[in-house]
């Protein structure tokens, strides 16, 4: 477990993970903010339609990287199934609640 550390593609997936939450994070919220003088039925479809085409876009381009999990549940859901190492799912969740606390601002 310790030798997986010292290899560049653990901390190139780490990094991975981190830049598409950051990402996504920054398209989903870009797009809920909109136009405060549209509030018709369009808005909702636009937000899910951001959401939906920024999570597709990230998985098809980060996926080769990292696996693309992006939700610290499917993180957890691949360590309980021991499909990734406890030291990586760890460092996964750190670096995808990371994106999440700059995104509130604390």
């Amino acid at each position: 477990m310790l030798s997986e550390v010292k290899t560049l593609a653990f901390w190139r997936a780490v990094l991975a993970e981190l830049i598409g939450m950051v990402l996504f994070i920054f398209i989903g919220i870009a797009a809920a903010i909109g136009n405060k003088n549209n509030d018709g039925p369009d808005q909702e479809v636009k937000v899910a339609l951001a959401f939906g085409l920024a999570i597709a876009t990230l998985a098809q381009s980060l996926g080769h990287v990292s696996g693309a999990h992006f939700n610290p549940a499917v993180t957890l859901g691949l360590l309980v199934s021991c499909q990734i190492s406890v030291l990586r799912a760890v460092l996964y969740i750190l670096a995808q609640m990371r994106s999440e606390e700059r995104r509130v601002g604390k």
